[in-house]
């Protein structure tokens, strides 16, 4: 009897010490996510402010608190699902603006779920003539050597200067406007960016439509 009852103290004992010890993990876990925080956020902030230069190199300033824009983006799930794009959303819109304020376009961050490796958060520009000033990549976890292509400059470039409704890959050379050449090996990951640039052309051309940005900047 008194052995079972060592048996139980000391089970009991070692599930404090496991709780006690879980409790500490948890509390400097909580504190570390306090310190760090903040400048995580920054750093996301900073990269996607870069890929918005990057997108649209023209524009003096890319204003991304407008409340049109914010309007346009809080409806924008409606407006994907009934053109059919799935599992693709407009996270942030905002206005590229030129050194006196006129509207030259639209900036916007996408993300799409449908990548081989997981959601792709990119940034796409757009002129008020329909062509894209250029795509660049916030998030990108695909395949090294075949889908992590997407962010070379040969895949990239491509949808510079595109202007077209709808874009449409190909495999065996692109030769019309609307088309864009497949990286090879990485069909999944080229059909996921080619439709993400499609919902934000798509979404472009109703702000552009609904006149937004264009109130004060003429």
């Amino acid at each position: 009897m008194p052995e079972n009852k060592n048996k139980s103290a000391s089970i009991i004992k070692d599930a404090l010490v496991l709780c006690l010890i879980t409790l500490v993990a948890a509390v400097l876990l909580g504190f570390v996510n306090e310190l760090t925080k903040d400048r995580i956020a920054e750093q996301k902030a900073a990269k996607k402010e870069a890929a918005y230069r990057e997108v649209y190199a023209d524009a003096a300033s890319i204003v991304t608190d407008d409340a049109g824009a914010a309007q346009k983006v809080a409806a924008a799930a409606q407006l994907l699902e009934e053109n059919g794009f799935e599992s693709i959303s407009i996270d942030e819109a905002g206005l590229a603006l030129d050194a006196s304020g006129n509207l030259l376009g639209y900036v916007m961050t996408i993300t799409t779920k449908k990548g081989y490796g997981g959601a792709i958060t990119m940034t796409m520009g757009y002129r008020l003539d329909g062509a894209i000033t250029g795509i660049a990549f916030v998030t990108l976890n695909e395949t090294p050597g075949f889908g992590m292509q997407a962010n070379e400059p040969a895949f990239k470039e491509q949808f510079i200067g595109k202007n077209a409704f709808e874009l449409v890959y190909v495999k065996t050379g692109a030769t019309a406007e609307n088309e864009i050449d497949a990286i090879s090996g990485a069909t999944v990951t080229t059909k996921a960016v080619t439709g993400a640039v499609n919902a934000g052309l798509c979404f472009a051309a109703d702000m552009q439509a609904s006149g937004i940005g264009g109130a004060g900047n003429e």
